[in-house]
């Protein structure tokens, strides 16, 4: 969980590879093992995200890419990362309605949430260092109410809402918008927004 709830500025702080690579609203990047359901390694490859057509699809570098979920509307915004066990957890925008597809060990199968009144769903386990995994949680942050930067954990089976904080400047016409999130070179975990 995030110390005390609260965030803190890192000015020298950059994000830790790949999540330091481009990332755009419909692609991203993330690490993860060698194989989708495969933990015999750890979480070192890096692996790429992407809406094509009318599907999410991941691909780890120097392999073949996997159709992880389809969908029937058009998505404009997609996230995913990692479980420990290496199911891969996607957050995504279908039809203006944040979707979160995750898998829940308390049915024993992938589920699909709906979260209406989010923008800017975004993901990553938060510690992928191997010692650490058994402690790691997915974080699922997300904006609210055109100003609000909250978070949803993965122990917590992403039923409750952490707000994080609310900026007064924002409003409907320029809302808060999360652009990335992940851990950063100095080992905090990074929230970038405009």
């Amino acid at each position: 969980m995030l110390p005390d709830n609260t965030l803190t500025e890192l000015d020298s702080a950059s994000f830790l590879p790949p999540r330091n690579k481009s990332q755009t609203a419909t692609k991203c990047w993330e690490l993860g093992g060698i194989a989708l359901s495969d933990t015999s390694e750890p979480m070192q490859y890096y692996w790429y995200g992407y809406v094509k057509g009318k599907g999410i699809y991941l691909q780890r570098s120097g392999a073949e890419p996997v159709a992880v979920l389809a969908f029937a509307g058009d998505v404009t915004e997609m996230s995913f990362s990692f479980d420990q066990n290496m199911r891969p957890t996607i957050a995504y925008v279908e039809n203006g309605v944040a979707k979160l597809y995750w898998y829940d060990a308390s049915v024993a199968k992938n589920v699909l949430t709906l979260y209406p009144n989010i923008t800017n769903p975004r993901l990553s386990l938060d510690d992928k260092r191997k010692f650490n995994i058994g402690n790691s949680d997915i974080i699922f942050a997300y904006v609210t109410d055109h100003n609000r930067l909250c978070y949803r954990l993965q122990r917590e089976r992403y039923g409750a809402e952490h707000v994080l904080v609310t900026d007064t400047t924002k409003s409907d016409d320029e809302p808060l918008k999360l652009n990335v999130i992940g851990m950063s070179t100095a080992n905090r975990f990074l929230f970038l927004t405009n």
